[in-house]
């Protein structure tokens, strides 16, 4: 969970499904803790409901896994994520594996097309 993480302040933590009741709740407590936090959201509305929120130029599409990526990568230039938290499936669960950290973590939520704990630990 967000809380077994302990992401310190400043650290960078992706919101999957950010406008959500999880997200926002997730946002808050990032904001809390002095973490950065980006969302993905799929509809035009909820970025604009996050943005107001106070994630203006953190919101990435979750519509496409490609495009996805690509935002991610960009927001975090160099850098790596410390924690995401994970509703989503398919192309999202590898890309999110891929912009962690090597001691990041990622707690899944999700339902669908959840990683075994072996391909998780192989990732």
């Amino acid at each position: 969970s967000l809380l077994a993480a302990r992401p310190a302040s400043g650290h960078d933590v992706l919101l999957h499904a950010g406008a959500g009741g999880v997200g926002l709740a997730s946002q808050e407590y990032c904001h809390f803790i002095g973490n950065r936090a980006m969302a993905d959201v799929g509809r035009p509305y909820k970025h604009f409901y996050l943005h107001k929120m106070g994630l203006a130029g953190r919101t990435l599409s979750s519509r496409d896994g490609g495009a996805f990526a690509l935002g991610a990568s960009k927001l975090l230039g160099s850098g790596r994520l410390r924690f995401s938290l994970n509703s989503l499936s398919a192309d999202f669960i590898a890309c999110t594996f891929a912009l962690l950290r090597q001691d990041g973590r990622l707690c899944e939520i999700g339902k669908r097309a959840v990683w075994s704990y072996e391909r998780h630990a192989a990732a």
